[in-house]
């Protein structure tokens, strides 16, 4: 059976990046910003098709990302991408809150006012999106606006690796249903960072992550 890949940021080939690399980072890009959806099935071919590259770079990233504990490897099936289960969710949910608030709290330190004005436009526009993909995609793009502005390399680093964990899960988020309520906690990290108050941010992304975390667990495994 052909499966059909997900459009993943393209390769370029002129870049001195190994085109291995360039394959691995893109397709963590697509987990972390929810392209790839729980119960997708990658495989090398298709994948490779897509990013126009062979396939060897492919099965490599499909490898790293299998020994990360993101895919479960298939026999002559590909990779399969599944759900943590609810206590996985639940634990990674527990450290995110720790490394994404700590880094909103360094945020709030440094961010610039334009930086501000770029997640009120992404949290705008985020009320307007019907598309889930797409709304989550821009979930992903505000999260990390203010994380890569903590200026800690290694801890960005370590939330990106959390996200690539749970970001698929995020289609399990009722965005129809409780967009308002996301939005507005949205507004509250806003607020923190505007204010430059390093302790309002994190306790605004801490109960952020929380809200959503209670309404995607019962959609999860309970073994």
């Amino acid at each position: 059976m052909q499966h059909a890949a997900p459009a993943l940021t393209p390769i370029d080939a002129a870049l001195a990046e190994p085109v291995e690399r360039q394959v691995y980072r893109s397709i963590r890009l697509g987990l972390m910003s929810g392209l790839i959806a729980p119960g997708a099935t990658l495989t090398s071919r298709s994948l490779a098709a897509q990013l126009k590259v062979s396939a060897q770079p492919v099965r490599d990233a499909l490898k790293r990302l299998e020994a990360d504990g993101v895919l479960d490897g298939r026999p002559q099936s590909g990779f399969f991408l599944r759900d943590p289960t609810a206590s996985e969710y639940r634990e990674l949910t527990e450290i995110r809150q720790r490394l994404e608030g700590l880094a909103g709290c360094l945020a709030a330190a440094m961010i610039a006012p334009a930086s501000i004005d770029t997640l009120r436009r992404i949290n705008d526009g985020m009320g307007r999106i019907e598309r889930p993909h797409l709304y989550l995609a821009e979930n992903y793009r505000f999260h990390f606006a203010i994380y890569s502005q903590a200026g800690r390399p290694a801890l960005l680093a370590m939330i990106e690796t959390l996200w690539t964990r749970i970001g698929p899960s995020l289609h399990h988020y009722p965005t129809a249903i409780d967009r308002h309520d996301v939005l507005e906690k949205h507004e509250a990290i806003i607020d923190g960072l505007a204010r430059r108050d390093g302790d309002a941010t994190e306790t605004a992304i801490i109960n952020d992550i929380a809200v959503a975390t209670d309404l995607i667990v019962p959609h999860l495994s309970q073994r």
